[in-house]
């Protein structure tokens, strides 16, 4: 198993408009079976992905998830708490405190976690309440995606620490790894791989900050530009009409 690894391929990837959002996409990304692992990636926590992914066609198969902005990991259907168990010391407590007495509006309950608290924050806010928060919390990191998405969460976590920590752990080589999305807030994945692919409707906070030399812009949205990025690095071989297909 640790031989094949070393030799497979694993697409790590954003869910929310980078796999979903494009029906015949998704068809086509479900066809191409299990040629390359798939882990997810997701800024939602765990159970409203598992919510989304009892919606997908079943040919679509993961073998993990990374959950609530790389603060949740589960393997083969096995719960990391190897992974959570490093931020035991960070407490979310002080910044809800703080950003209600600011009447800063929380996300909805579904997508906040243990680890992660979501705020609606205005863009034109971002540095300021970066600061504060950081001041409030130090050992945090925000993240900010969108025109008001604005996220704290322990340093040691994020969809860049979780996908490097789960791509060691099932032993995949990082010359092997590639990772997908479409926002701001898989930019710090982006930097962290050696390649990538943003699809075509992918948000300028993300084009325009990631390193072109190793990312894909891919000409198809959703997952079809992620299997034409796929194809690109060599994961996949030449283009075999299936997400023609799917258009």
């Amino acid at each position: 198993m640790e031989e094949t690894r070393r030799t497979q391929w694993l697409l790590v990837s954003d869910l929310d408009g980078t796999l979903t959002g494009h029906d015949g996409g998704v068809r086509a990304l479900a066809g191409l079976g299990v040629k390359v692992a798939l882990v997810l990636n997701s800024s939602r926590p765990r159970a409203s992905v598992m919510r989304t992914l009892d919606l997908l066609p079943a040919g679509i198969r993961h073998e993990g998830l990374i959950t609530a902005m790389g603060t949740e990991v589960m393997v083969a259907g096995v719960d990391r708490a190897d992974w959570t168990e490093r931020f035991n010391d960070w407490n979310r407590h002080p910044i809800d405190e703080f950003m209600g007495r600011m009447g800063i509006l929380p996300h909805r309950p579904e997508y906040q976690g243990k680890y992660k608290a979501s705020y609606h924050v205005p863009a034109d806010r971002w540095q300021e309440y970066r600061r504060k928060a950081l001041d409030l919390m130090p050992g945090s990191v925000v993240v900010t995606s969108g025109e008001s998405d604005f996220d704290i969460l322990p340093a040691a976590a994020g969809k860049d620490k979780a996908a490097t920590w789960v791509a060691r752990m099932m032993g995949f080589d990082p010359s092997k790894v590639i990772v997908a999305g479409d926002s701001g807030n898989d930019v710090d994945m982006f930097n962290a791989a050696r390649m990538a692919i943003a699809v075509s409707n992918a948000r300028e906070e993300l084009v325009d900050r990631v390193n072109p030399a190793k990312t894909y812009f891919a000409a198809q949205p959703h997952a079809l530009g992620v299997i034409e990025g796929l194809r690109y690095w060599g994961a996949l071989p030449a283009k075999e009409g299936a997400e023609e297909e799917g258009r």
